[in-house]
């Protein structure tokens, strides 16, 4: 079992990171909110939280982007 899996550690991928920026694009076009506002990077820090701390489910990871 990889020890960084739950420690916010996990190092993103380059697929991985086009996962979570397709789900930061749909979450800030459901907002009406600008991609360079501070909502749009407080989502972003939010998402890569959660990735890098063992959230990797797509439908969980979107789900989540909706309650921020």
């Amino acid at each position: 079992m990889d020890a960084s899996i739950g420690d916010g550690s996990h190092l993103i991928l380059p697929g991985e990171f086009v996962m979570l920026k397709d789900i930061l694009a749909i979450s800030v076009h459901e907002r009406n909110l600008s991609i360079d506002s501070e909502e749009a990077r407080e989502i972003a820090a939010r998402l890569i939280d959660l990735y890098q701390n063992g959230v990797r489910d797509l439908t969980a990871l979107r789900a989540m982007a909706k309650l921020f």
